[in-house]
Parts: C-alpha cells; structure tokens; sequence
C-alpha cells in the first residue's frame, strides 16, 4: 500500500517564527510516521530551512517572486500571481497528494479551491480572530466556504469563527525526559523571543522593565529575535530614551532558544494579539516563571493565571511592572508557577498532538 501523500503550502521556512517551528516539528513526525510529505513554498527562495526538516521531506520551492512592500492587488504583483497559478497548479498535478494543509493567506489561498476541487483541503489558522470587515478580510471569510477541514489552535478561536467542519488541534511540544534545574541556578534574566514586530509589543515590555531596572542591576532583559531593521533601532532607540541599555538587549533569533530559556528565570510576553504562542509552550516546557498580557486571545488559552503562571490585564504598563517585580524578588512563587507550568505543557507533548493530526489525516483519506 503507498503512503499517504500530504502537501503542506506555506510562504516560507527560512524565518524563525512559531509556524515555521511548528511546521517543522510536524513534519518531521508526519515522515517519521511513515507519510509522503511534500511542502509547498512560494517566499523561499532557495534559502535554506531555518529548524532541522527531516531529509526525506520533498521540497517545492516556486519563487514567486512577490513584492511584500507594495500591494498583493497591484500590476506587478497580479501580473507574478497569473504566473504562479500555473506553476502552483503543475505542481500539485504532479503531487497527486490525498490532502492539502494551507498555512497562510497568500495567493495559495484563493487558487487552491481553483487547482484541487477534488482533493481534500484542510485551513490551519495561526493569527488570532480579527472583527476586521474591510474587502480582503471579507474575501478570505468568504473562501472559507471552499475548504473542508479547519483546523483552530484553541476552542476559543474554533468558536469566535463558527465554522463548519471546525477541528481543534493544539500545538505540539517536543517534550525532554531531562529536567530543567530550579530558577536559583539560572541566570537572574527576564527574556522574550519572536519576530520583531510591533504586534509583539515590545514597547510595552521595555517601558514595564523601565520602571524597575534600575532596582535590579543585577538582573538583565533579553529579547530573541530577528526583524525590519528600522524597527529594530527604533526599540534600540527606546533603550537608550529609558536609560536602559547596561541591562537590556537584543539578540538575533537562535535556533536552539530552548537553551537560552532553561538558563533564564522569567518569560515575559507582551504582545498586542497572539492565537496560540509556541513560545510559551517552550517556555512552560523550561520550567521558567511566566507573566503575559492578556491578549487576544492565546495566552489565556495556555495558562492558569496565578497557578502556571501570571496574566495582567491587557494594555496595563504598571501591572505589568509589578508583576515582573513579584517574580524577581519572590523565589518561592517564581517557582511555584514554573514547577506547575512544567507539569501543565505535558498535555501538549507532540506525541499525544500527533494522534490527533493524523486521526484527522487518516479518517479525511480513508472515511
């Protein structure tokens, strides 16, 4: 009997962001499980992936060649999207898969219901549900209608989008059968990690550690990750208008940042929106002490306020400050919040994650 064909379509996995961990970790178990996996990739060019993908992953990478700077609707951009429908559609002919996962909201996304009417078709949604009604976010509601299976991180976001055929399935986590030690052994450092983007709020996480640094220098703040230059040095700017710099920084992304995380002591996540923030899990996984705006709408979704970890009301800076404050001057609760966050992440374990995926896979190409 062949193996089960799945195509992935996604923009890219050279970036170090959460989908392209997650696709990684899925794909590596989907091959290992014995699946025929083909990933799709419209952004890629040629760059190699940033997270380890198993080497009997089959690879298309289609170059779109899109201008992300000016308009998806404009001449140049509509002109490269008539050439890539066909090569999108010569490549799926050529696939032949039993099903299709789309992981964005590119021009894949409105051509697939065009290429593979016959082939099942599965939406994963990462970004939080958005109440936005102009014309493309009316659009993509409407395409909806076109997929069979969608797939939401949280039971809250299948509900805030009330779709038919609505499946919720978590992120996974890779679990480690070795314990990380106790936060008195760590390094007295608050970090964070992601894109760096103004969703992530990173303004809001620079003023809250303003207001306390100079309290505490012996402690630092670390932030993880790689982004648009210019807003790059507008946060370094903040720095430096805070008076913060010999405590803070900014790191590139790792591609190990579990490392960085076993050896730090808090997690702060101050994003605007999050849908189901891999990094959190990775974080509970470490065993570090949590505080996160209550956002919409994935943090909530991943911790127990005050039993795994610490959720401020959102937009409130000075809440924020002091429950920073509460975690770096009381061991005991810093560590309390991590043990049980530790214990709480087990229900995520990729393992237990991928039944549920290939449940999904195997009933949608056998039912």
């Amino acid at each position: 009997m062949n193996a089960t064909k799945i195509c992935i379509i996604a923009d890219q996995v050279y970036k170090s962001g959460g989908i392209e961990r997650v696709l990684s970790h899925r794909i590596n178990h989907w091959i290992k499980d014995g699946y025929e996996v083909h990933l799709i990739t419209s952004e890629n060019e040629g760059r190699s992936p940033y997270f380890f993908y198993d080497l009997r992953l089959v690879r298309h990478d289609l170059a779109g060649g899109f201008d992300k700077s000016i308009s998806l609707l404009s001449p140049l951009n509509l002109k490269l999207a008539y050439r890539y429908f066909f090569k999108l559609r010569a490549a799926i002919k050529n696939i032949n898969p039993d099903v299709i996962v789309m992981t964005n909201y590119n021009y894949d996304y409105y051509f697939l219901p065009l290429i593979a009417a016959d082939t099942h078709c599965i939406k994963e949604y990462h970004s939080s549900f958005s109440q936005k009604t102009n014309a493309i976010d009316r659009l993509k509601k409407y395409y909806t209608k076109f997929y069979d299976t969608h797939v939401f991180l949280s039971k809250e976001e299948a509900y805030l989008h009330s779709l038919n055929g609505s499946v919720v399935i978590p992120n996974p986590v890779v679990m480690s059968d070795d314990s990380p030690c106790e936060l008195t052994k760590r390094r007295k450092v608050i970090m964070t990690a992601g894109r760096i983007v103004a969703i992530k709020g990173f303004e809001r996480l620079l003023a809250s550690w303003s207001t306390i640094a100079s309290k505490y220098p012996d402690w630092r703040l670390e932030i993880y990750g790689d982004g648009e230059h210019t807003y790059i040095q507008s946060l370094q700017a903040l720095i430096d208008h805070h008076d913060i710099a010999a405590n803070t920084a900014i790191y590139p992304s790792s591609p190990d940042i579990i490392s960085k995380m076993l050896d730090s002591r808090i997690y702060a996540m101050s994003s605007l929106s999050e849908c189901f923030p891999m990094v959190l899990l990775e974080a509970m996984q470490s065993r570090m002490a949590i505080v996160a705006f209550d956002c919409p709408t994935g943090p909530r979704n991943i911790l127990n306020n005050k039993k795994t970890g610490i959720l401020v009301e959102n937009h409130h800076i000075s809440d924020f400050s002091r429950s920073l404050e509460k975690l770096m001057t009381r061991t005991d609760l810093a560590q309390t919040l991590a043990d049980n966050g530790c214990l709480e992440v087990r229900q995520y374990d990729a393992k237990a994650v991928m039944k549920k995926w290939n449940t999904l896979i195997d009933e949608t190409c056998f039912s």
